[in-house]
């Protein structure tokens, strides 16, 4: 029986280590709130502004600030997403809102109200009592981007191309 001498022997990585399934959830991710900020910048005032009114949670000033930032802050977490930049960010941005839309949207539904959430916008018209459930698998997959070693993070992204040295400065949120 051959004996084992590096030190890492029979050492598993963790399964969300996995870069393919890593690389699977930022594009999911990424298609999924490129989408949603492509519909609201349509229009912003019409399908993100009038979107966070109806929800009826923040006081009228608060809600057209949120509206009005909402869809260039999704934008951007998707785009770091999608092309590997920054992903620690990106995918912790993406996991706050998607927990942020899920509370809201419990809160609205356990009043006993069916609102459209204006979720995507212009593209299609959803109802906050059907993608209440899209938030919390969103929100894990965000996690587990979070938490993926930076090598599973960065396959296939423009990221690898940083120099090591940038990388090492900016391993909290690259």
């Amino acid at each position: 029986m051959p004996h084992e001498t590096s030190s890492n022997a029979g050492a598993r990585t963790p399964w969300y280590s996995n870069r393919y399934l890593i690389l699977v959830f930022r594009f999911l991710l990424a298609g999924t709130f490129l989408l949603s900020s492509f519909g609201k910048l349509v229009d912003i005032e019409a399908y993100s502004v009038d979107a966070v009114y109806n929800f009826g949670i923040f006081p009228i000033p608060v809600a057209r600030i949120f509206g009005l930032t909402m869809p260039f802050i999704e934008l951007a977490c998707a785009l770091g997403l999608l092309f590997g930049v920054l992903t620690r960010l990106s995918a912790l941005g993406v996991g706050l809102m998607s927990l942020a839309f899920f509370v809201v949207k419990v809160i609205v539904l356990s009043q006993g109200r069916q609102i459209n959430c204006g979720c995507f916008g212009a593209i299609v018209e959803t109802m906050a009592s059907v993608t209440v459930y899209m938030d919390i698998p969103m929100a894990v997959m965000a996690l587990l981007i979070v938490i993926a070693p930076g090598k599973s993070r960065h396959f296939v992204s423009l990221g690898r191309f940083l120099p090591e040295a940038w990388k090492e400065r900016l391993r909290i949120v690259w």
